[in-house]
C-alpha cells in the first residue's frame, strides 16, 4: 500500500510577501516589466499597424481604439473600464480585493455594486466566481500545458481544496487542465504564490484570453507517437503567460482561443476544434507544422478547422502562434459576442487574406506553403488509452484510468500523487476525456498498483460506456448549466452497461448548456440540457436534453452540428437511450441484466447551492429566461433597467432575446415550433376546413393583392408549421398559398396574391368584397422546416418522412414562390442559435413586379449569413440585378455550390422550375437529394 505523504495548505516555506513575479509595487515600473517579460518570451516584431482595431497604451497593454468601440458588449466595456490584466495582475490588485473581502464577502461584494469587479475580472488570474451555484467560492483554473502535472504540484492541489471541506473538490477539464473548487478569494493570493513556487501557474486562463494548449497526452512514452508534444506545448505555455509573468500583448482578445499541437495520428488532441492547430508535417527533409486555423464550439455555430495552407519549422511554431493570436487581436470582432471567435474572422477577412496578414507578422515576413502530405495516417484506427499499455521504454508501461466526469476529491489527488512517487517516477498526465495516466511503471509492478484504492474507484478496465463518458460542470456549480451533468452521466451509462451488450466503445458526451464546455458536437452520442415541456403535463419546465448524433473524432472526424432528437424530458431518457444504442450502434439486450455498481447513487455531491433552501441572498427572483438558450436571470437589478446592449452571458443573444418568465405558461422558444404548448388556440386542424372572413383588402403591385382574413379570435394564431401552406377555395377552385404573416401572429393571417388574367382562383380572390368568407384548409405540404438546419420531407407515396440537415440553403424563388421562402428566412434570422447559411436568388418578369422586396432587403442588411439576388426578365434602366431567365451560370454565380452541406429549395412558376431550374441542377451536379420542391 503506498503512504500518503502529507502538504501544507499555506507551505512552510511560501512567500510572506506581496512579491511575485507576474506584479510591480509601483506603477512606474509596469512598463519595464512588460518589456522585459515580452523580450524574453515573445521576442516577435512588435508592429503597430494603423488599420488594427486596437492600440497599444504606455504600459504595453492594449486597448479597443475610441472608433472600434461601437458597437461594443458588456465584457468589452469592463475591459474598458479597468483593464483586468492591468490592475489585477500587474498592480497586484487582486492582493488587495483579498484583503477587503476577506472579513465579510456579501457586505465587501454589495458595496461595490458592481458585480463585474467579483466575478469577471478575477478570470484574468483564474478564478471564477460561481454566484449562482456556489456564492462565495471561486473555482480557480489553472493552466498545464499538455496535461503534465507532477506528484508534488498534485499533492499541493490536494491541500488546497481539502482545507474547504465538503466545499472542495476539482475537476478534470476537457483541456487537460484541473479547475479547483470552493476556493475563498481571501486565500487566492497565498495559492498564487504557492502555484508559482511549484511552476504552476493560473494567470490568463479565463473570458478573453488563451486557453490551455493540448497535447499528446502519452507524449514521450507513446510507442506511436509523431513527436514528442511536451517540449512545443510547453513553449506556447511560456509565451501565453509570459512565463508566468503575464503576457500584456495577447491579454485583451475578443473572444476566448485555444491551440494544440498534435503528436499522434490518433488526434487526442481534437485539433478540428481549436482556433490553431499545429499538425507534423516533413518537407525539404525538415521537421514542422502545417496549420489549420478556426475550429471552435459555441452556442450559436460549430466550425471545423479549416486547412491555413501553411508549413512553419518546428523553431517557429511559438511565432507562428503569436502572428496568428495578434492577427485575431487586432481584427477580430469586439461587437456581437456570437461573432467573436476567430472564425468569423476569417470568414470576413477570406482565407488567402488571412494568410497573408499572419505571414506579414513571422519574423522573416514571409510562410511557406503547408506540406503537401503530413505525417498523418488516417488509415489508423484511433486507439484507447485506457487500461496498461506497453511504453516505447523497455520494460515500462502506463495505467490510464477512466475517472466518470472528471470530478475528483482531495483524497484521490493526495493518492494518485502518491502512487506516481512509489511506482513510477512522479509523473501525472491529464487527458481531454476528462482521465489521468501514471507513466514509466515497471512492468513487475503492475500487478500491485492496480489493486490500490485509486483505481479500485477509477477502474482502468471500464465498461464501452463508462470508459468514453465526458461531462461538463453542470448546474451543481454553473449558472448556464440547464441540467446537472456528471452524476447523471454516470448514472445513465451505468444503466446501460447493465442492460445492453455493447459490441464496441461508445463515446457519450453530456454538456449542460449550448456553450458546448464539453463538446456533444464531436461525440458518438451527445446530449445537451434543455428546459422542455413537463412530461406529466402539469404546467412549467423540466430538465431535459437534446441529443446529438454521430460526430467522430480523429482525421477523419466531423462535428454533428444539429440535435437529431430534440425535447427529451430526463425523466424518460433511459428507454430512448437504449433504442439508439441498439438502432445505431449494434447493442442487443441482455437476457439478464447485470448487476448495476451503482456508483451513481454513492457520487458525492459537494457543496453547492443545491444544498441552500430558496434564492442565495446575493441573487435576485429568477425573472427572465432566454429563448435562445434557456439561460435564467436572476440578478438583483431588474431586467428592465439593464442596458440595452446587454447579452445573455450564456449564449450572448441580444436582450431582445429574453421572455418574461411566466408561472403559469410554457416559454415561447426561437426554434422553429413542432408542438405548440397546451393552451394554445390554433386555428388549423388536419383535414378539416375552416371558413374565414375578409377584413381587409390592398392594391400592393399593378396584378398583385394583399388581402387580410380575420382568425376565429384575437387570441388565436393560424398554426401553420414553416415550410408548410394552406389551401383556399371558392366555388369548387382551390390553389395552394403561403401566408405572408408570421404564425405567430394573432387574430388575422394575411396572403399575398397574384392576380392573373387566366387565373381562375386569382380572379375570384381579386373580386372578393369585405365581409366575404372564404375556405381553407391546412396544414398542407411535404416539407417542414424542423430544427436549425433540418428539414423533415415526407414521401407522397410511401408517407415515410425523410430527415435533410444543411449549413446552407439555396433558394430559388419565381414571383409569389417567394412566400415559403420569407418564411424559413424570418424563423433562421429570428433564432439567435440557428447558423444556417441563406442564399436566395428571386426571379420576377420586371423590377416592379418583385413582391416583399423591401423585408428581403431590410432582412439581408442585417444578417451577414443572408444574401438576395434579383433577377428580370427585362431590365429598366438604372437596375442593378441579374437578367434573364434563372440558368446555370446564375445559379452559379449566385448560389452555393452543390455539396453535402447544401439544400436547394424551389417554390415557382411550374414552367419556371421544371424548364430552367431543374435543368440547370442537373447541370451543376446538385443532387436529388439535395433538393426540396415546395
Amino acid at each position: 500500500m503506498a503512504t500518503r505523504v502529507e502538504a501544507s495548505a499555506t507551505g512552510a516555506d511560501a512567500q510572506t510577501s506581496s512579491g511575485v513575479k507576474w506584479s510591480v509595487d509601483d506603477r512606474e515600473k509596469l512598463r519595464a516589466h512588460n518589456e522585459e517579460t515580452l523580450a524574453q518570451y515573445a521576442p516577435f516584431p512588435s508592429e503597430e499597424k494603423a488599420d488594427a482595431h486596437v492600440y497599444k497604451d504606455a504600459d504595453g497593454y492594449y486597448v479597443v481604439k475610441e472608433e472600434w468601440q461601437k458597437p461594443t458588449n458588456p465584457f468589452e466595456k469592463l475591459k474598458l473600464a479597468k483593464d483586468p490584466m492591468k490592475e489585477l495582475i500587474g498592480m497586484n490588485g487582486i492582493e488587495a480585493m483579498a484583503k477587503a473581502s476577506a472579513a465579510d464577502f456579501k457586505a465587501w461584494d454589495e458595496s461595490l455594486n458592481d458585480p463585474d469587479e467579483t466575478d469577471q475580472r478575477p478570470k484574468w488570474a483564474g478564478l471564477f466566481h460561481r454566484r449562482k451555484g456556489h456564492y462565495g467560492r471561486y473555482m480557480m483554473r489553472l493552466k498545464l500545458p499538455n496535461g503534465l502535472i507532477n506528484s508534488t504540484q498534485m499533492r499541493y492541489l490536494a491541500s488546497v481544496i481539502e482545507k474547504y471541506g465538503e466545499d472542495g473538490c476539482c475537476d478534470i477539464t476537457t483541456r487537460q487542465n484541473i479547475q479547483l473548487r470552493g476556493v475563498e478569494l481571501k486565500d487566492a493570493p497565498e495559492i498564487l504564490r504557492k502555484l508559482e513556487e511549484l511552476g504552476l501557474c493560473s494567470l490568463q486562463s479565463g473570458l478573453d484570453n488563451v486557453r490551455n494548449a493540448t497535447g499528446n497526452p502519452l507524449a514521450g512514452f507513446d510507442p506511436m507517437e509523431i513527436v514528442d508534444t511536451r517540449p512545443y506545448t510547453l513553449a506556447i505555455q511560456d509565451y501565453v503567460t509570459g512565463g508566468g509573468r503575464g503576457n500584456p500583448a495577447i491579454a485583451n482578445l475578443g473572444r476566448k482561443w485555444n491551440v494544440c499541437v498534435v503528436g499522434s495520428s490518433d488526434f487526442f488532441e481534437h485539433p478540428d476544434i481549436n482556433d490553431l492547430a499545429f499538425i507534423p508535417a516533413m518537407k525539404n527533409g525538415q521537421l514542422g507544422f502545417n496549420m489549420i486555423v478556426g475550429g471552435f464550439i459555441s452556442s450559436q455555430r460549430a466550425a471545423e478547422s479549416v486547412e491555413l495552407g501553411a508549413w512553419v519549422p518546428e523553431g517557429e511554431l511559438v511565432a507562428a502562434t503569436h502572428a496568428v493570436l495578434t492577427t485575431f487581436r487586432d481584427y477580430g470582432h469586439r461587437g456581437n459576442r456570437q461573432k467573436c471567435r476567430m472564425m468569423w474572422l476569417i470568414d470576413e477577412m477570406g482565407l488567402d487574406n488571412f494568410r497573408a496578414e499572419v505571414a506579414s507578422r513571422m519574423p522573416s515576413g514571409t510562410m511557406e506553403s503547408a506540406a503537401e502530405i503530413d505525417l498523418i495516417d488516417r488509415e489508423a484506427p484511433r486507439r484507447s488509452y485506457i487500461g496498461v499499455h506497453k511504453q516505447k521504454q523497455e520494460g515500462f508501461s502506463w495505467v490510464a484510468a477512466a475517472v466518470p466526469g472528471g470530478r475528483m476529491q482531495p483524497e484521490d489527488l493526495a493518492e494518485i500523487a502518491d502512487l506516481a512517487d512509489v511506482y513510477g517516477n512522479g509523473e501525472i498526465r491529464l487527458t481531454v476525456e476528462q482521465n489521468f495516466i501514471i507513466p514509466h511503471v515497471p512492468d513487475d509492478k503492475i500487478p500491485a498498483i492496480l489493486q490500490e484504492r485509486v483505481f479500485q474507484e477509477y477502474t482502468p478496465f471500464p465498461g464501452k460506456l463508462v470508459s468514453n463518458m465526458v461531462a461538463c460542470t453542470g448546474n451543481q456549480f454553473c449558472g448556464f448549466a440547464q441540467i446537472e451533468t456528471k452524476r447523471q452521466a454516470l448514472e445513465m451509462a451505468e444503466h446501460l452497461e447493465s442492460c445492453l451488450e455493447l459490441s464496441k466503445d461508445v463515446r457519450m458526451i453530456w454538456t449542460g448548456c449550448p456553450n458546448s464546455c464539453a463538446p456533444v458536437q464531436v461525440a458518438d452520442i451527445g446530449l445537451m440540457g434543455a428546459q422542455v415541456k413537463n412530461p406529466t403535463g402539469e404546467k412549467g419546465m423540466v430538465p431535459g436534453v437534446n441529443i446529438f448524433i454521430g460526430g467522430t473524432v480523429g482525421p477523419n472526424g466531423h462535428l454533428k452540428e444539429n440535435p437529431e432528437i430534440e425535447k427529451v424530458p430526463c425523466s424518460e431518457l433511459k428507454p430512448v437511450l437504449e433504442q439508439i444504442m441498439i438502432e445505431k450502434f449494434g447493442a442487443t439486450r441482455k437476457a439478464v441484466p447485470t448487476p448495476n455498481p451503482g456508483r451513481a447513487s454513492r457520487w458525492k455531491i459537494n457543496k453547492s447551492a443545491q444544498y441552500t433552501k430558496g434564492v442565495p441572498k446575493a441573487m435576485g427572483k429568477a425573472t427572465h429566461i432566454c429563448t435562445g438558450c434557456g439561460y435564467i436571470y436572476q440578478e438583483t437589478k431588474p431586467f428592465a433597467e439593464l442596458p440595452d446592449d446587454y447579452v445573455c452571458p450564456s449564449c450572448s443573444a441580444p436582450k431582445s432575446k429574453f421572455e418574461a418568465m411566466k408561472a403559469e405558461a410554457v416559454m415561447e422558444s426561437a426554434r422553429p415550433v413542432v408542438e405548440y404548448p397546451e393552451g394554445t388556440l390554433v386555428t388549423l386542424k388536419r383535414d378539416e376546413t375552416v371558413l374565414l372572413k375578409l377584413i381587409e383588402k390592398e392594391q400592393v403591385t399593378a396584378n398583385s393583392i394583399r388581402l387580410r382574413f380575420e382568425l376565429p379570435s384575437k387570441e388565436h394564431i393560424l398554426g401553420l408549421p414553416i415550410g408548410q401552406h394552406v389551401t383556399v377555395s371558392i366555388d369548387g377552385v382551390s390553389r395552394p398559398y403561403t401566408p405572408i404573416t408570421r404564425d405567430a401572429d394573432k387574430g388575422v393571417v394575411d396572403l399575398l396574391v397574384k392576380v392573373y388574367d387566366q387565373g381562375a382562383l386569382t380572379q375570384k380572390l381579386n373580386a372578393l368584397t369585405i365581409g366575404t368568407s372564404v375556405a381553407f384548409e391546412g396544414p398542407k405540404g411535404l416539407v417542414t422546416y424542423t430544427a436549425r438546419g433540418e428539414f423533415s420531407v415526407s414521401n407522397p407515396v410511401t408517407g415515410d418522412v425523410a430527415k435533410r440537415a444543411c449549413k446552407r440553403i439555396a433558394m430559388i424563388a419565381g414571383g409569389t414562390g417567394v412566400t415559403p421562402m420569407l418564411q424559413v428566412i424570418r424563423q433562421i434570422f429570428n433564432d439567435v442559435g440557428d447558423t444556417t447559411r441563406v442564399s436566395l436568388l428571386f426571379a420576377n418578369q420586371t423590377a416592379s413586379d418583385i413582391l416583399l422586396k423591401s423585408e428581403l432587403d431590410a432582412l439581408a442588411a442585417a444578417h451577414e449569413n443572408l444574401t438576395v439576388h434579383y433577377t428580370v426578365d427585362a431590365a429598366e434602366a438604372g437596375w442593378t440585378g441579374e437578367v434573364g431567365y434563372v440558368s446555370a451560370d446564375m445559379i452559379k454565380k449566385c448560389l452555393p455550390s452543390a455539396g453535402d452541406d447544401t439544400t436547394v429549395l424551389m417554390c415557382g412558376p411550374p414552367a419556371m422550375i421544371e424548364k430552367a431550374v431543374v435543368p440547370a441542377l442537373d447541370t451543376l451536379g446538385y443532387s436529388a437529394d439535395s433538393r426540396v420542391f415546395f
